[in-house]
């Protein structure tokens, strides 16, 4: 049987027929010159460089897709924090600018400086280049990231809805709310469980369990520009949702990430949520007539606003009744003030008092009808 020599890819065979390999190259001697070279290697497209340079870290399984995910961001650059601390900031398509996210942590030692950890990172929100193998679906003002593994019949539906929800909220009138919004809807599909908790630096999303998407609204990389914000889709509780149901609830999150760039004052949020809600039910009608009546059941005298705290827990039962009173509230603002709706809610947002808003009257108004 004939015999070949199989030599690593250093090394070769001389013509006297001896073999000699190639050292491999040297690492970086500081963080410094690590950061250089792995930004080099990701904008140059040099895997085999990433992967020296990341050798030591110790989630090596996933090396190989972080790399492939890499390349659909439209921007990602490397750099040195505190204590030894990786960070990176990136930008996916559709976003108009850069977040900066913990992802991993360096060392140095005699030989040289490597990248000892590329992972989410405990206590920190993830990206999603970071938790799982990624493909892109859309189009630039709908963006969805999906699992590689992600059924095609499945990512489509939320491909239609995220395409739905940009354009009904393109469509509305936010005001000034909207002023920092790109138009652009940025919509990310974890895998499972344990990936929705990475994406948004949790270690349980347990108390997630009647929420059917959240919206992450991450710094900028540059402070003084304005947040990022992407809709994050709970994959425990929308597993079953109708298309029309997808549509409604990437609605109601596109307003959020519309008016991500004006903070909800205290005791505000019944607004935020309000007009979300109010936006989203215009295109499902027999959502808007199930809150109106799950609204009565609230009267007594009039409509209350909701507390910040009825937003939250587990109770679903409590957050449907909450949602479909701030829903009704800014509907009565938006139906008695028409062009004037806007500014009123954006007061209140803020925390203000607007002269021209009377809802304990309209309310009651509304209850005795």
């Amino acid at each position: 049987m004939r015999r070949h020599l199989v030599l690593p890819a250093a090394c070769f065979l001389t013509i006297f027929g001896l073999v000699a390999c190639a050292a491999p190259p040297p690492l970086p001697a500081d963080v410094g010159q690590l950061m250089t070279k792995l930004n080099a290697a990701v904008s140059g497209r040099d895997q085999s460089t990433f992967l020296t340079l990341t050798n030591g870290e110790t989630s090596a399984g996933i090396r190989t897709w972080v790399w492939s995910n890499l390349s659909l961001l439209s921007q990602v650059t490397f750099k040195t924090g505190e204590t030894d601390s990786l960070w990176a900031n990136w930008q996916l398509p559709g976003d108009d600018q850069a977040i900066s996210s913990q992802v991993g942590s360096l060392s140095c030692a005699d030989s040289g400086c490597l990248v000892t950890d590329l992972a989410p990172q405990s206590g920190a929100a993830a990206p999603i280049w970071l938790v799982q193998p990624l493909q892109v679906l859309g189009d630039d003002q709908a963006v969805v990231l999906a699992s590689t593994t992600a059924a095609s019949s499945d990512t489509q539906g939320w491909v239609s809805a995220a395409k739905a929800a940009q354009q009904a909220v393109a469509a509305a009138d936010l005001g000034d709310l909207a002023a920092s919004w790109n138009g652009n809807l940025v919509v990310e599909l974890p895998q499972d469980a344990s990936a929705f908790a990475q994406l948004l630096g949790i270690s349980s999303s347990a108390d997630y369990a009647s929420t059917g998407a959240v919206t992450s609204v991450e710094e900028s990389a540059d402070s003084s520009r304005e947040p990022v914000a992407h809709i994050i889709v709970n994959p425990q509780t929308t597993a079953t949702l109708t298309p029309d149901d997808q549509t409604l609830l990437l609605t109601h999150e596109a307003v959020h990430v519309a008016t991500s760039g004006v903070p909800v004052a205290a005791g505000a949020t019944w607004v935020s949520e309000g007009l979300a809600e109010s936006v989203a039910v215009e295109g499902s009608p027999s959502t808007a007539a199930s809150e109106q009546t799950l609204a009565k059941t609230a009267c007594n005298g009039g409509l209350t606003p909701p507390s910040d705290a009825a937003f939250g827990g587990t109770d679903a039962a409590s957050q449907n009744t909450a949602y479909a009173v701030a829903q009704t509230l800014v509907g009565l603002i938006r139906s008695h003030l028409g062009g004037d709706a806007m500014t009123a809610v954006s007061a209140l947002w803020q925390g203000q008092t607007p002269s021209n808003v009377d809802l304990p009257a309209w309310s009651q108004v509304w209850c005795n009808s």
